[in-house]
């Protein structure tokens, strides 16, 4: 499995964010204030697509914020009107722990500057709190 940085501009999303986006610690009300703004499951790839597989892991990387605050899974690659889009199945219940604690950009080491694998540093990291947050979910 691949891990993927999807790079998001919570400040993109400015209308629906509350006033303390940047430098509140959960980061659920900025998830959540992304998804009101626009379709949280489908975005638009100018890198990675032809790499991206099904099944593949996608986190969501906060710009401004430094720092993961969502996963889920890639569910199809697709092509429409000359734009590659992915199609994420975001899993709810890591994605909530993960809003609740995000991941700083300090622990996993990458700065994406577009959607981009995570490198084998952070990839490690990435595993790491994946087996984590599944051990909590089971637990």
């Amino acid at each position: 499995m691949t891990h993927w940085l999807l790079p998001i501009d919570p400040a993109a999303h400015a209308e629906h964010q509350p006033h303390d986006w940047a430098t509140r610690p959960d980061a659920t009300a900025v998830w959540e204030a992304i998804a009101r703004s626009q379709r949280i499951d489908r975005w638009c790839l100018r890198s990675g697509f032809r790499i991206m597989r099904e099944g593949d892991r996608i986190w969501a990387y906060l710009s401004r914020r430094q720092e993961l605050c969502a996963t889920g899974a890639v569910r199809r690659i697709t092509r429409e009107a000359n734009r590659w889009y992915v199609q994420i199945a975001w899993d709810e219940d890591l994605t909530a722990h993960l809003c609740r604690q995000p991941l700083p950009r300090r622990e996993f080491g990458q700065v994406p500057m577009s959607t981009c694998r995570a490198n084998p540093g952070a990839a490690g990291v990435l595993d790491e709190r994946l087996r984590v947050l599944r051990v909590f979910r089971a637990g």
